[in-house]
């Protein structure tokens, strides 16, 4: 296998995010990290105001984070289950002087210490869970780390985001020694998006394959029904919009039900 340059050093794969994250800033130097942490700034704001605790999952390498802690400022937890990507967070905290705690955590089989105020899963985090069953456990670990009253907020990218901007999507980039190119394909009967990534560094290629499923509304809907979770809202992208059957990205906000009073 060559890595299309003409070289013929082999090409590695890789884990999803592994290779990715020394590189990841300049992948998603598109998204206003700025504007979407004033938008959960608001929503926390309007459905858990006073929040001082937020604990943040698949936190990547922490660019919300570090956009949002300082506005509370909230103590504020931020995991993400690949190592790497951790390690970048926390060089980046450091630099910038922000008081986040980074750390390393499976979202679908996390405990925290003490409950908090808000649980946040943005960016796609949760359509890398491909069966029902890691997003009912995902719920549960949620629910379980929620003090009462306390709010999930979370997104979801649906089929219609993958039929119109997944398929035959390419772009690449390259800076101090990391390059990739990114490719993107959606199948609609599996509604499977598959990502792959072509990442070079300092000479040496890999490949990362990133597969996540678009779900509807509806079974997003009946998953939550089965938990103990309210449903606060469910937005259209970025915006106080009810979500529709064209919304290409809804943010969910749950709230665990206050403790009921003792008979």
């Amino acid at each position: 296998m060559h890595d299309g340059t003409g070289s013929s050093a082999p090409v590695q794969d890789s884990a999803p995010y592994r290779m990715l994250a020394v590189g990841y800033d300049l992948v998603m130097a598109h998204v206003a990290y700025d504007a979407w942490a004033e938008y959960i700034e608001d929503l926390l704001d309007r459905f858990r105001p006073g929040a001082r605790t937020i604990l943040e999952l698949g936190c990547g390498t922490g660019s919300l984070a570090l956009e949002l802690q300082p506005r509370g400022p909230f103590r504020y937890l931020a995991t993400d289950r690949e190592p790497q990507m951790i390690r970048v967070a926390r060089r980046k905290a450091e630099h910038l002087g922000r008081s986040v705690l980074f750390d390393v955590a499976d979202f679908t089989s996390f405990r925290v210490a003490e409950p908090v105020d808000a649980v946040l899963l943005l960016y796609d985090g949760l359509n890398y869970l491909l069966e029902p069953a890691p997003i009912r456990s995902m719920l549960a670990c949620v629910h379980a780390a929620l003090a009462p009253g306390g709010v999930f907020v979370f997104d979801q990218s649906t089929p219609a985001n993958s039929i119109n901007n997944a398929d035959f999507f390419e772009d690449e980039g390259e800076q101090d020694g990391f390059r990739y190119v990114r490719r993107s394909a959606y199948d609609p009967e599996a509604r499977l998006h598959t990502t792959t990534f072509e990442i070079t560094i300092d000479g040496r290629t890999f490949v990362e394959r990133h597969v996540q499923r678009a779900y509807t509304r509806a079974e997003m809907q009946a998953l939550i029904d089965e938990t103990p979770f309210e449903v606060v809202a469910a937005f259209d992208g970025f915006s106080d919009d009810e979500a529709h059957d064209d919304t290409e990205r809804i943010h969910w906000v749950l709230r665990r039900r206050e403790a009921a009073p003792a008979s």
